[in-house]
């Protein structure tokens, strides 16, 4: 199993590709991190959509995207963490290539 890392700041067209790809992609339910650097209202609707297969980490202020990230990697629970923008798209079957 993988974590999945993915910082977001105003880009919610974007994240919902991205949660999209992630999601649908994967062949196990992995752990995907959302961290929210501020603007949570902008992302609400996205964040609501994909509620029950993703993690939210609202940081309420904007501290950047360094530290976002790291804050989103002490939340990780499995060992293996992919760090993602959220304007990557993932393939098909992406959990299952990174392992080999």
């Amino acid at each position: 199993m993988i974590s999945v890392i993915i910082p977001t700041y105003k880009s919610p067209e974007s994240l919902d590709l991205c949660l999209r790809s992630a999601i649908e992609g994967q062949h196990n339910t992995n752990q995907i991190i959302v961290v929210v650097d501020g603007f949570y209202d902008l992302n609400k609707h996205i964040l609501e959509k994909w509620g029950e297969y993703i993690d939210v980490l609202n940081l309420e202020q904007n501290v950047g995207l360094c530290k976002g990230t790291n804050l989103g990697v002490y939340n990780a629970i499995h060992d293996k963490i992919l760090i993602v923008n959220d304007d990557n798209v993932f393939p098909n079957g992406w959990d299952i290539n990174l392992k080999v």
